[in-house]
């Protein structure tokens, strides 16, 4: 039995020499020591601070605003402008004289357009501009079958210059509505 005994004590004094089992303090260690390096291996950037997020939303805003009363002002003002024009279509007889100030009121349109669409547009105004760009267009028709309109002015051109005149004013209307939408959007005054 002393055999038995002294085999037991053997191996169980072997199975603890061979574990060299570590104290709390030294698997704390280890433990502390791998996540260290699982955390420089995953090296996450910063988030950015309350301080720079705040400085881009004011940016971001001013140049929204910035651009909301430019847009604001250019709406309103090309609506007026396209509204002078409308008498032109009521007339009975239409001279030369009456076509040539017309093409000198979208002349002025177009000049107020080309300053307008130099201005640096922020993204969510994007179509708005797409919508202005349509609204050009059917001026751009307008202008050409008012300068083909020669004397005596015949009634069929009036009436077909009146298609492009309301595809403008509905043009116009939509670039309208997309401003407010933005301007809704983003809380723009």
């Amino acid at each position: 039995m002393k055999k038995q005994h002294v085999s037991i004590l053997f191996g169980t004094c072997l199975i603890l020499a061979s574990c060299q089992a570590d104290s709390e303090a030294e698997i704390v260690d280890d433990i502390e020591a791998q996540q260290f390096k699982a955390n420089q291996q995953n090296v996450v950037p910063a988030p950015p601070s309350i301080r720079d997020q705040n400085k881009q939303r004011i940016l971001r805003n001013t140049a929204l605003q910035s651009y909301a009363d430019e847009a604001g002002h250019y709406i309103s003002e090309t609506a007026t402008m396209l509204e002078s024009i409308a008498p032109f279509f009521d007339r009975a007889n239409v001279r030369v004289a009456d076509v040539d100030h017309t093409l000198s009121k979208i002349q002025n349109i177009r000049d107020n357009s080309s300053n307008f669409i130099d201005l640096n547009r922020p993204e969510p105004f994007d179509n708005m501009h797409h919508v202005h760009v349509s609204t050009l267009m059917e001026l751009d028709a307008l202008e050409r079958i008012l300068k083909d309109m020669k004397d005596p002015v015949h009634q069929l051109q009036i009436t077909n210059a009146r298609v492009y005149y309301e595809n403008a004013i509905l043009s116009h209307k939509l670039m309208e509505r997309e401003y407010l939408s933005v301007t809704e959007d983003f809380g723009i005054h």
